[in-house]
């Protein structure tokens, strides 16, 4: 059989890898895939019927890199492979799965390609193709860059769209130890931009700022006036920005005890970034909240670089 159809370029975000860091954080999987159909009927008949709907096969592309959470790379590429065979007018597959792993000072990628044909798929009950549920249709971007110094995981955004809410948490091992904070960024638009670092001395209040200033300065290079709404799961940093600040500057960085802030380069950073569109919130930590939960993740990705 001769007859190809060519899938290029199908992108999407997953969490497949064998690093911590790619379980936790994710990335962008790109998927090339050649499928041998037999369609010499549909080029005639110019029936859906008589050839591959290959708008199906890209969502279960999507839809596989999007629910799996497997270790190997290899795996999602047999996983990809079984399931674009599941449809009967398909006789042979060949899928390629491209990544840019999270490894220090690399900046390539990793491409691992698989050639299957009907009689090899090894497709169980138990590893069929999960429901596709449809996604918003909006390109993404991310930028390769070692997560031991920096990360930002974000879709693109129109200029029309505007930040709505901030979430950020930060994160410590032993305190003072290793660290790392982390922030999600919602769009009015439904898109997410996520931020994260680490520090391998650090303490958890340090992270808790670093955050908010990560967060800030994300707003202010946005420009916008409207309101925004940033929640954190600190009340040092809720009270210190929204109450105590205020007393330290006018009595010279000290506290009412005379004894120097703590942490005053930090808040030096914080407050100049703080305006009066921005209301703060506190959210209690570790309590369900989706938003402050996968700001602990990015943080806590970090602080298990350093550890």
């Amino acid at each position: 059989m001769t007859s190809k159809i060519y899938l290029k370029g199908v992108r999407a975000y997953g969490y497949v890898g064998y690093l911590p860091e790619e379980n936790v954080l994710g990335q962008w999987f790109e998927v090339d895939a050649t499928l041998w159909v037999d369609f010499e009927k549909s080029t005639h008949s110019d029936e859906i019927e008589d050839t591959v709907n290959y708008i199906s096969c890209i969502q279960k592309i999507e839809t596989l890199i999007q629910t799996k959470k497997f270790k190997l790379i290899e795996r999602l590429v047999g996983a990809i492979a079984d399931s674009l065979l599941e449809d009967a007018k398909i006789a042979q597959v060949e899928v390629r799965v491209i990544k840019q792993p999270p490894i220090p000072n690399f900046l390539g990628s990793v491409a691992v390609e698989i050639l299957r044909s009907r009689d090899q798929a090894t497709t169980t009950k138990s590893e069929s193709t999960p429901e596709i549920i449809p996604l918003p249709q909006t390109k993404s971007t991310t930028e390769a860059q070692s997560p031991i110094t920096n990360y930002q995981s974000s879709t693109t955004i129109s200029s029309e769209s505007k930040i709505i809410s901030i979430h950020t948490d930060g994160a410590c091992s032993k305190n003072p130890g290793p660290g790392g904070w982390g922030v999600v960024i919602h769009f009015s638009d439904g898109s997410t931009k996520e931020l994260g670092g680490g520090i391998r001395e650090t303490t958890n209040n340090q992270m808790e700022l670093q955050g908010a200033i990560a967060a800030l300065e994300f707003l202010a290079s946005h420009k916008q006036s409207t309101p925004v709404d940033l929640y954190t799961d600190s009340k040092y940093v809720l009270d210190g920005i929204t109450k105590w600040i205020k007393g330290w500057k006018k009595n010279g960085w000290k506290t009412k005890d005379n004894k120097p802030v703590k942490n005053q380069e930090f808040w030096q950073q914080l407050d100049p970034l703080n305006s009066s569109n921005i209301r703060w919130h506190w959210v209690e930590g570790h309590s369900g909240d989706p938003d402050n939960e996968r700001c602990d993740a990015i943080a806590r990705s970090y602080t298990a670089k350093y550890a």
